[in-house]
This record gives structure tokens, sequence and C-alpha cells, in this order.
């Protein structure tokens, strides 16, 4: 056996509709993920067996697939499914710890053409590994990066399995011996080879606007709600090179990373070259977000329902329900409307209103009559992809 094959790891994956160990998973040379990259993926950290974001990364995977052309091949509550048996069949050790669960969707197996045949079965292949996390010691001094060039596609706002503009940007700072690759187009921050970056000015955090020139991380909403729970300002905008070298504070943030402040960048220390208070917020707020999705309880951008406590909801029941948003005209309006077409008893009355620190945010807190899981899951949707909404609770 070849020698790389005998180190894959021997735990369980799902291929095409069949649970199978990862080594003896096999796909067509002819897949058009394999010739030509044409698929999209996710990954998706899990915190003692419960994927964390796991609706945000649902409806991301969506877009990319739409952008895509291809058809989702599976509802949300499948692939959730699929998830928490993998989870469930891996080792206990890893369970309790941290995992990284891998979904791929590719267009499927055709003869190799580049126009989109029609009426292809998607591939679609999910695995779950160990992940080792960042060190404690790591996100205590920080890590250096150098910056580059954004000579990737531009279409990065698709999650695609086309990956070889981010591997040869991360090659420069592993040949340099950083942690990551801070790249712009022109004179502008996009964004690193696999994380988003955040500009910390003045107690201010700042990154690129959501446009098909950078991934929108799942990480956006998550940091967005940190920031607002703890009355820090936060934009989104254009971000010129000069502001990235002088700034106070610079951050990555990833599934993998989570959040990561950065100490020098091309040897140019950042701030006072030490990580800075408003990180030191800000991975508080995280961890207490990956606590709260690890016991099973309301997650500041992620899983509705914990899958493995679903049996604890009693249908019907009163199911209550946080959105956060900006404080605009119509968001209430918005948010009691989605709530009235999947809950027909639903009240206005009960709705309860929240602001943020700062003022600048509003929670709504609604009641629904929860009747049954899909239906949970339907609302979460509707409301994580109104372009008013920040965060679901």
């Amino acid at each position: 056996m070849h020698p790389i094959a005998e180190a894959l790891p021997d735990s369980l994956c799902y291929l095409d509709g069949a649970y199978t160990p990862l080594r003896d998973a096999k796909i067509s040379v002819l897949d058009r993920g394999f010739i030509f990259g044409d698929g999209v993926y996710e990954v998706v950290p899990v915190y003692s067996g419960v994927p964390f974001c796991f609706e945000e990364h649902m409806a991301r995977l969506d877009r990319s697939l739409a952008e895509l052309r291809i058809a989702n091949p599976l509802t949300h509550e499948a692939w959730r499914a699929i998830v928490m048996r993998l989870v469930e069949a891996s080792p206990a050790d890893q369970r309790a710890g941290v995992q990284a669960l891998y979904i791929q969707v590719t267009r499927g197996v055709a003869p190799r053409e580049h126009a989109m045949p029609q009426g292809l079965a998607p591939t679609v292949f999910v695995m779950l590994n160990p992940m080792k996390p960042v060190s404690d010691a790591v996100r205590a001094t920080g890590v250096p990066c150098v910056s580059a060039q954004d000579f990737r596609w531009q279409k990065a706002h698709i999650k695609s399995t086309s990956l070889l503009g981010a591997v040869l940007a991360r090659q420069i700072s592993v040949e340099a011996g950083a942690a990551e690759t801070i790249m712009f187009r022109g004179d502008w921050l996009s964004e690193a080879s696999s994380s988003n970056v955040w500009v910390v000015k003045d107690g201010a955090v700042s990154g690129p606007p959501k446009d098909e020139l950078v991934l929108a991380g799942i990480r956006y909403g998550l940091i967005e709600h940190i920031c607002a729970e703890a009355g820090i300002p936060f934009s989104l905008r254009r971000i010129a090179r000069d502001e990235v070298f002088g700034a106070d504070e610079l951050l990555l943030s990833s599934a993998s990373k989570e959040v990561l402040p950065v100490v020098t960048l091309d040897g140019q220390a950042i701030g006072t070259g030490r990580p800075g208070p408003v990180f030191q917020a800000i991975d508080a707020g995280y961890r207490r977000a990956k606590e709260r999705s690890a016991r099973g309880h309301e997650t500041p951008s992620g899983d509705p329902v914990d899958a493995r406590k679903e049996s604890l909801i009693e249908y019907p029941s009163k199911f209550p329900i946080k959105v956060m948003g900006a404080k605009a005209d119509g968001f209430v309006h918005a948010i009691t409307r989605i709530a009235e077409q999947f809950d027909p008893s639903f009240d206005a009355a009960t709705v309860e209103l929240r602001n943020s620190k700062a003022g600048n945010y509003l929670g709504v807190t609604i009641t629904v009559t929860a009747t049954s899981r899909e239906q949970l899951d339907e609302i979460y949707r509707a409301l994580t992809a109104h372009p008013m909404v920040k965060v679901v609770l």
C-alpha cells in the first residue's frame, strides 16, 4: 500500500450515500471536482461533539452551490443527520475535544468538458477528523505574518475547492516562517490565505466589506455580535494598506484559528507588538460562545438546536428565539412577519426588545409555538437569510 494511504486516519466518512472508512473511500477520476475543482466545501469546528455555527455554514454552502448552479443534494436536516452520525461514530476522546468537519459537494462525474453538463448527480463527501487548536501560549504571544498581492480570481466569495491561489499564498508565509499571508488587491486589504483579517484602531474593529473579493467567513457575524455585546464599535469598509500597518491591533479569524492576534507584519511591529485589549475582549467572547455551544445552549451565531438533545424538546411547546440586527426602521416588523409566517398562533405582544450597550444594535426575542424540529429549522433559516439580521440565537 502507498505510504500516504497507510497514514490516512481509519475514521468513518460519508461518500454518496454510504458510510465507509476514510482510507477505503473512492471517487471516479472523471469527477469534475478532481478534474476542474468544480465544487464547493465547508469546514465546521466541532466542540465536544457539537457542530459550531452549523446553520450559518449550511447557509453559506447553499450560497456557494447556487453560484455554481448546483442544486443542494440534501436538506439541512439530512446534512445534520450525517454529521451527527459521524460525530457519534468517532472515538470518545476525540469527541470530547475539538474536531474538524469537512463537507464537500462537486458537480459529479462526466466526460472532460469545460461547459457545465446537465443532469449530473453531485458527489457528496463528509469527513470528521481531530483538529489541533491553537495553543493558549500562541494566543498569549501572537503570531508573525507577511504580506503579498492578492493574485487569486475575482470570485473569492465562493468557497470553492479550487484553492490553488490560496495554496500558493499560504506557501509564501510557510517559507517566511510566518503564520499567515495577508493579501492586498492593489492598495486595499482583502483577506489572508485562509483567514479573514480585522484591523483595530482607537478601540474600533474594522474589516473589509462583504463583496466578491473576499470570502465572508462565518466569524464575520460572530465577531460583530461579540463586539456589539462588548460595546466595541464595528464596521465593514475598504481598508488601505497604510491603515493595516498602522493598526493598534491586527486580528485573524477562521474556523481553525478562531481569533488570533498578529504582532508583526513583514517584520514590522503592529501596535505595541503584543496582543492588545480588543483581542482579549473578543477572544473572551469567543470562548464563551464555544462553551455555550458545547453545553448545547444557544450560540451567538450557530446551532439553533443541539441534535443530540433534540429529544429534550417536547412538541408543541413555547420556544424563544433571540435575533440581533442593526437598530433600524422595519427590523422588528420583519422579524415578527417571519414568526407569523411559520407560526399562525404567534402573538406579537410577546415580543421583547433589548438595546446593545452602544445603542446601535437591537435584540428582538420572539416566542413561537414549536410544532416540530423541521418547523424550527425553517424559522432559523428564514431569519438567518434576512438581510437585516446579524445573528440568530
